[in-house]
């Protein structure tokens, strides 16, 4: 073969290959909260491959499949909106892996990024668990006379305490909390909206993400947040 003709098939063959991903993505539907069927199904069984926690793969499409969702965007750069669309589809193609927030920390540990609303899960220094998260909101609040703002501390720390089971603290109630410095704890909670929303844990979607971090995160682990 002539190197022209060479050349023409090996630039053929590159264009079809960057060009698969959005194929088969304009070929498979648009996902929504309550949606239902083989293509939930999959992106089920993809996202937990992945190592997010969307729940049963069950085939339908409820609130665990969609704070799974919303992770997977953040870490993918697309706006968290919890609809699989084409660009979703072409992510869950060609995924990214999640972007450090420490380098050199321990090989159990768990991340928790207040700028993108993400904790990550690390065990032997390979992704364990990502999941979506709303840590201090930022603004004032007061509580029996006393003022404080609502915070997330930067640091490093570690889990020296956990409750299996919910905790009726002053600020609310806290569902099976893992707590890393002082109150501050990553824990369940009702409401885990896409913006910094806490008295200053880092909230975690109910029941089965909650549920997950309990089990796989033990008293000790190395927890970093910025």
């Amino acid at each position: 073969m002539k190197l022209a003709g060479l050349a023409v098939l090996v630039s053929s063959l590159s264009a079809s290959l960057v060009a698969a991903p959005a194929a088969e993505a304009a070929a498979k539907p648009t996902l929504r909260y309550g949606a239902k069927g083989k293509y939930v199904k999959y992106v089920q069984e993809r996202l937990r491959a992945l190592h997010y926690a969307p729940g049963k793969a069950d085939g339908k499409y409820g609130a665990d499949l969609r704070f799974a969702v919303l992770a997977f965007q953040k870490v993918n750069g697309l706006a968290p909106n919890g609809t699989v669309g084409k660009r979703t589809w072409a992510a869950l193609a060609r995924p990214k892996a999640p972007a450090r927030i420490v380098s050199g920390g321990a090989a159990n540990r768990v991340e928790i990024s207040k700028k993108r609303q993400l904790v990550v899960v690390y065990k032997g220094g390979r992704v364990q668990l990502i999941t979506h998260t709303s840590t201090g909101s930022g603004k004032r609040y007061c509580h029996q006379g006393r003022c404080e703002v609502a915070r997330t501390p930067s640091g490093n720390f570690r889990v020296y305490r956990k409750i299996n089971g919910w905790r009726h603290a002053p600020l609310g109630d806290l569902y099976k909390p893992v707590y890393f410095h002082g109150g501050y704890a990553l824990h369940g909670s009702p409401s885990v909206p896409l913006y910094p929303a806490s008295h200053g844990c880092a909230r975690l979607p109910m029941r089965y993400t909650a549920d997950l971090v309990f089990r796989i995160v033990p008293i000790g682990t190395a927890v970093y947040v910025r």
